[in-house]
């Protein structure tokens, strides 16, 4: 097991050997802070690249996805007003309505008149716009499990904790 992990630490991945190429012509640059960069940029690529092929297999845009997701994901009764739905997936409302009627063109959403508004409509999931999005998203789930098996358990929590850390400080 040991020689494997010394192995492992000696693999060199696509950005070591970027970074072995041009390391010259960099001298003022701290090579670490760009490995970790391009790391991140080449990891956030396959994830976007398998949410496509994801999104496609369910003919569905990610913006698509989005509303699915945040209707499904308030819970019961699986509703949401257009105008709530625009603020949460920061939409002008005109671009809400196009996607709106995607979705319901499609059968996944159903526009419904407020019971407590009668001015108001609400939009539903509908079964099939359930099915869909819970199919989806185990799908990608699968396909995020399957890239995350290169770590075990603790490794994975570390990563968590420095990724949330980097993050923080973006957020300040």
């Amino acid at each position: 097991m040991q020689g494997m992990a010394t192995k492992q630490a000696r693999e060199q991945d696509s950005v070591d050997k970027f970074m072995d190429s041009r390391a010259s012509e960099l001298p003022d640059i701290d090579l670490d802070v760009e490995a970790a960069v391009h790391r991140i940029q080449r990891i956030v690529k396959s994830v976007r690249r398998s949410m496509e092929e994801t999104l496609k297999e369910y003919g569905l845009s990610h913006g698509e996805w989005g509303i699915l997701g945040n209707i499904r994901l308030a819970g019961p009764p699986y509703r949401s007003s257009p105008g709530q739905l625009s603020k949460d997936e920061w939409l002008s409302s005109g671009a809400m309505t196009n996607r709106l009627d995607k979705l319901e063109e499609a059968g996944l959403v159903q526009r419904l008149p407020d019971p407590d508004d009668r001015r108001a409509l609400l939009v539903e999931l509908t079964e099939k716009g359930h099915k869909v999005w819970l199919e989806s998203v185990g799908v990608q789930a699968s396909k995020e499990a399957a890239i995350a098996a290169a770590l075990d358990r603790k490794e994975l929590k570390e990563l968590n904790g420095l990724l949330r850390k980097v993050l923080l400080e973006f957020e300040r």
